[in-house]
């Protein structure tokens, strides 16, 4: 193998073209015998692929191809039996999207303590002097006033911050905390599109083969892909 498929940097590599016109993404790849999720740089229309080391070699799958129209595991294979080729339907193993949803990233940070106008958070803030925060959810005497509020923040450790007004004034925590409460991050970072939709096909074991097995494929994204119905007269 000269590279390792389906990496940022291999996908951005040989992509000419993302506009209104059908785009394919091919290569190579060795199995390691067992499923494996092929990352695409689009959501791929139609997959073909070819085990280049079992091509005269009975009794295996040697080649298939898939539309994303088919159900989840189908793949159309051509396989070389003890005396001659034949086509079958793999229904369990063959390919199935697996796309990883994108969307607004988790900005919540729960907290676990507050004393003295510290807060306390069950994981690393990431937060850094200066940042503003609106506290929610907090249980306890000291609810009435931390709560849906906007705070200027100073770290003290990655888990704890002092709250300060937003004129820069440390607060005087009025009352005891109990439980609960989350943290939210205001500003830039405020419900931004962290995570990017992922586009995967899963070759199951069927495609995949054995160890070891060289298996070439492309990919294709069709400028326009219709389903045209019932097309009998």
């Amino acid at each position: 193998m000269t590279a390792s498929l389906g990496t940022a940097a291999n996908i951005s590599t040989g992509l000419r073209e993302l506009s209104q016109v059908t785009n394919t993404y091919g290569g190579y790849l060795q199995s390691g015998g067992a499923a494996y999720n092929l990352q695409t740089p689009w959501q791929a229309d139609k997959l073909e692929w070819y085990r280049y080391t079992t091509f005269g070699t009975n009794d295996k799958n040697l080649q298939g191809v898939w539309f994303r129209d088919f159900p989840a595991g189908d793949d159309l294979i051509i396989s070389r039996g003890t005396t001659d080729l034949s086509s079958i339907l793999e229904t369990t193993n063959g390919v199935t999207v697996a796309n990883t949803v994108g969307g607004f990233a988790n900005q919540h940070l729960v907290i676990n303590a507050i004393a003295a106008g510290v807060v306390t958070t069950t994981t690393a803030h990431g937060l850094v002097d200066g940042d503003r925060v609106v506290l929610t959810k907090i249980i306890g005497t000291v609810a009435p006033q931390l709560n849906n509020n906007t705070y200027v923040v100073d770290v003290l450790s990655p888990t704890t911050f002092k709250l300060y007004e937003t004129t820069n004034v440390p607060i005087v925590q009025v009352g005891t905390y109990t439980s609960s409460g989350q943290v939210t991050k205001t500003g830039p970072r405020f419900y931004i599109v962290d995570a990017p939709v992922l586009y995967f096909l899963t070759l199951g074991t069927a495609i995949m083969g054995t160890d070891n097995d060289v298996i070439y494929f492309q990919a294709t994204k069709f400028n326009n892909y219709v389903n045209l119905g019932d097309v009998a007269v």
